[in-house]
């Protein structure tokens, strides 16, 4: 692992970032990047994303109405390769709305309950009577986290490290972890009967149409796979993902392009893989401003992910009218997906 993989990954662990803490305030958006009321706002955001160096790809919608759609910088450095709109990248913890909603059908077929203790499918458990399915969806299990090592690891053995990391507190109060969807991605193969990644191509990404979507074993072989850098001080520095991700199994070992993220949004929300019920479920505000995957932060939910030198982020109003989709392969800690949405929806307000 690097020291860098060691310090910005998305839980308290090493290959995941700082998703563990609520997303930051509402940021203004800067006099320098004010937007004129008349101006159009594609231009606005294009200019704005170009003045703040963005580096990856964009997806932006408003009302049913495509807004922008673009890659910026580089894909690859080395190379010259440019991001484009097919680009894909990882996705880190965004993953966790997709595996939630995989979750939310098992219940809708009667296999499962959120209200079910753990103890009913991982007998060994830890406190296993006390804590419920619905806990683990939320993140207020009251687990200690594991350590995450770097060598490759079968979701198995995940389960029995989680289970030696023990109980931290009772169950209710809200810590972010990746262990917790380590767990239900478990309980979708254990109950399914299909393996994990297998449950995904078959029930979320093919009835959505998520045609660039995969699991990190094909992202090299992907050819329009991009590198992980970091912005820092105004230089881009490599910052490499490991190739075996098998540690973040069901928290972050995906890919995807905007276009995807899109359509799963579209087909979520469109009652395609889930009931109404169930996403109102998974949107509904918990602990930490957390559903199941996603934030609740007052005018529209999201989801977000940090892996490295990716960051991604997946927005949309309460009124399901506007979309803000980003992916970057070059993050830097000056400004987030966090603080970019929130300045491109300030931006399409305005116009």
């Amino acid at each position: 692992m690097t020291s860098y993989e060691a310090k910005n990954e998305e839980s308290s662990k090493s290959a995941t970032a700082p998703d563990s803490t609520k997303p930051n305030k509402k940021v203004p958006l800067k006099p320098n990047n004010s937007v004129k009321a008349n101006e159009l706002p594609e231009k606005a955001i294009d200019e704005y994303l170009k003045n703040s160096g963005f580096v990856g790809s964009v997806y932006i919608e408003d009302k049913g109405k495509f807004v922008l759609e673009k890659g910026y910088g580089y894909s690859d450095l080395a190379s010259g390769r440019k991001n484009t709109t097919s680009s894909v990248y990882y996705i880190g913890s965004m993953q966790k709305a997709m595996v939630a909603t995989a979750f939310m059908q098992l219940v809708e077929r009667g296999l499962v309950r959120l209200d079910d203790p753990i103890a009913k499918y991982i007998p060994s458990f830890p406190n296993g009577q006390k804590i419920k399915i619905v806990n683990f969806l939320g993140h207020t299990t009251g687990m200690k986290p594991r350590h995450e090592g770097n060598n490759p690891i079968t979701p198995y053995r995940i389960i029995r490290e989680i289970e030696q990391a023990g109980i931290k507190t009772q169950p209710g109060k809200w810590q972010y972890a990746d262990d917790n969807y380590s767990v239900i991605a478990y309980l979708i193969q254990t109950i399914s009967g299909v393996e994990f990644e297998n449950y995904m191509e078959q029930h979320i990404f093919i009835p959505a149409g998520m045609s660039g979507a995969g699991f990190y074993t094909t992202y090299n072989t992907n050819f329009m796979h991009t590198e992980s850098y970091l912005r820092e001080k105004g230089k881009i520095i490599n910052a490499p993902v490991r190739q075996d991700l098998s540690q973040l199994f069901g928290a972050g070992d995906i890919y995807m392009a905007t276009q995807d993220i899109k359509k799963f949004d579209d087909a979520l929300l469109g009652g395609k893989l889930v009931g109404k019920e169930s996403v109102a479920r998974m949107l509904k505000k918990g602990p930490g401003k957390y559903g199941f995957g996603f934030y609740d932060l007052g005018n529209h939910y999201i989801a977000r992910g940090v892996l490295a030198g990716y960051e991604a982020g997946n927005a949309f109003t309460k009124d399901r009218k506007k979309f803000v989709i980003l992916l970057s392969n070059a993050r830097t800690k000056a400004k987030t997906d966090y603080q970019y949405t929130q300045d491109i929806l300030a931006i399409m307000n305005k116009n």
